[in-house]
């Protein structure tokens, strides 16, 4: 049985599409991204649109993956939508080893052990050869 859990890419630039895509091909998996530019849309657009798939699909737990911490306008939106709830997590630095172990160990692991193994594999991800 599927978790009932809502994940969000939201980045600058096309980057959210281009994640979504790759990740998508490279994994068989029941998780399905939504993914949001702020070049195609306002940020009060991308939320109403988030907001309005929270509405429908009632997640019992929701992610968003952002490009970048700290001032960015993703990072900002996503925090927004936050707004203090504990089943709401943002991850920022999204890369593609951090969505495929995502879409590897959503349906294995507990909410909190998820949120570690896949922060841990997307740092994994970043290696000096």
């Amino acid at each position: 049985m599927s978790k009932n859990y809502y994940s969000c890419i939201i980045t600058h630039g096309k980057l959210a599409h281009c994640l979504k895509g790759i990740s998508e091909n490279l994994v068989v998996s029941a998780v399905k991204f939504e993914a949001y530019s702020n070049m195609e849309l306002s940020l009060d657009d991308i939320e109403k649109k988030i907001q309005e798939d929270i509405k429908k699909k009632k997640p019992d737990k929701i992610v968003f993956f952002v490009d970048l911490s700290g001032g960015s306008s993703c990072w900002i939106l996503a925090h927004r939508l936050k707004k203090g709830n504990n089943d709401v997590a943002v991850i920022a630095g999204v890369n593609v080893p951090l969505l495929v172990s995502y879409q590897m160990y959503v349906e294995r692991l507990d909410w909190d052990d998820l949120l570690k193994k896949i922060v841990e594999d997307g740092k994994k991800g970043i290696i000096t050869a």
